[in-house]
């Protein structure tokens, strides 16, 4: 494995370099210019390997190992959120500062896709002839949306099996459900004039900034917060809870703004706002206001629900009805993931993390949403290992050396078991 390294971590310092957020559609690229750049030098690469690859219209790309009749499935993505707030390094510079590797999808998703490609690249060298096709494939929209997945099922066929190396380590067989929305509240008070905070739905805004007006002047407030994944909003700190309940102090009368301030801004976990569902396989739903506008004096929340696996979409849009003013607008779902423990993929990936690692192999759940739905049959394996410091989509994601050293040999493991 070893004599790989260098050159996987030289190739993802050149995807990391690619600036991936998502921006306007232009002829060829439909996610942005950065986007089709991204994946077109991710393809190369594959095929400078000597995979067979197919770039889908700059929307998403595939690379194959092996020619079996059965297809196995590797799903990640190019895309990235927007790298707000203060980084230590650049967010897209690929820099290496004691052992790590800084930069925006280093662990999502960049990082994990580079060491899948550099572990069909090592078992491929070693003449290894899979007897189930391999299929790296990646996508360019994760982030916003899945329109990548979507146009590419409608030109090929899904793997009818695999793993995204887009969530934690050892295994993932339980994904919450996903719901994302606008809730339109209405007017708010006269006296506020605007309210920014966030960029997207899925991330914990760092920062909020509201324009006001307090004795015939206007005076700008500002909250600063710490970003993170909206699917695990305990681990950050939102800034749009704070303005609210400044906003609350100012305007007590402000029905809008006492609503959020008293219902959403009090747990993460739907208690105060009346939607407390919890299972036991997955435990309790969580909910993250990723975006604040007040427009034409009325206020706009994007917000993020990640539900247990035992619910239903229609269960959790009932409650919010139920539970909120104003109105609701859907953005995008997915339905949950459940796949069971004895089944032969978890079992063969149980086995490779612990041969690779050498630490007990176990399922857990997660509130992320990973393209394994895509599969009938998929599971999240990795990136982030137990104990691991977790900053996806935050402020100064990186990498350890050595975390990515442990992926290329899992990686290998897995895609060899599988690929059997």
């Amino acid at each position: 494995m070893e004599q790989y390294f260098d050159a996987m971590i030289n190739t993802l310092q050149k995807l990391l370099r690619i600036d991936t957020v998502k921006s306007a559609a232009e002829p060829g690229a439909p996610f942005g210019k950065g986007n089709a750049e991204c994946l077109r030098l991710a393809l190369d690469t594959a095929e400078d390997m000597g995979f067979e690859t197919v770039n889908c219209d700059n929307y998403a790309g595939h690379a194959d190992f092996g020619g079996g009749e059965e297809t196995v499935g590797v799903l990640g993505h190019l895309d990235v959120v927007p790298a707000e707030g203060g980084w230590t390094y650049p967010p897209f510079g690929g820099q290496i500062v004691d052992g790590f590797l800084y930069g925006r999808g280093t662990l999502d998703d960049k990082g994990p896709m580079v060491a899948c490609l550099y572990a069909m690249k090592a078992l491929k060298d070693e003449g290894f002839v899979p007897k189930k096709k391999i299929r790296w494939i990646v996508g360019c929209d994760e982030e916003s949306g899945w329109a990548c997945m979507d146009y590419y099922a409608k030109k090929f066929a899904m793997p009818q099996t695999g793993f995204s190396p887009d969530g934690d380590f050892p295994l993932i067989n339980r994904e919450k459900g996903l719901y994302h929305f606008n809730l339109n509240l209405g007017k708010v008070s006269e006296n506020i004039i605007s309210f920014e905070s966030g960029l997207r739905v899925n991330v914990v805004p760092d920062t909020a900034k509201a324009v006001v007006k307090i004795d015939e002047e206007s005076v700008t407030l500002t909250a600063k917060g710490i970003s993170c994944h909206g699917s695990m909003p305990q681990n950050g700190d939102n800034a749009a809870w704070k303005l609210f309940r400044e906003l609350q102090t100012l305007f007590p009368d402000d029905k809008a703004i006492a609503f959020v301030a008293e219902k959403l801004c009090r747990d993460f976990n739907g208690h105060a706002w009346g939607i407390p569902f919890e299972d036991e396989p997955s435990g309790k739903i969580t909910h993250n206001i990723g975006k604040v506008r007040v427009e034409n004096g009325e206020l706009y929340l994007g917000i993020d629900i990640r539900y247990p696996v035992t619910f239903t979409e229609m269960q959790i849009v009932t409650a919010i009805k139920e539970n909120s003013p104003g109105t609701v607008t859907k953005l995008h779902a997915h339905p949950p993931l459940y796949i069971e423990e004895g089944s032969e993929l978890v079992q063969k990936l149980l086995k490779a993390y612990a041969a690779a690692t050498g630490e007990k192999a176990y399922t857990i759940a997660l509130g992320g949403a990973t393209y394994a739905r895509s599969l009938p049959q998929g599971v999240a394996f990795g990136p982030v290992f137990p104990d691991e410091e977790q900053n996806i989509h935050c402020t100064d994601e990186k990498v350890s050396l050595e975390a990515l050293r442990q992926m290329l040999k899992i990686y290998y493991e897995a895609i060899e078991a599988l690929g059997s």
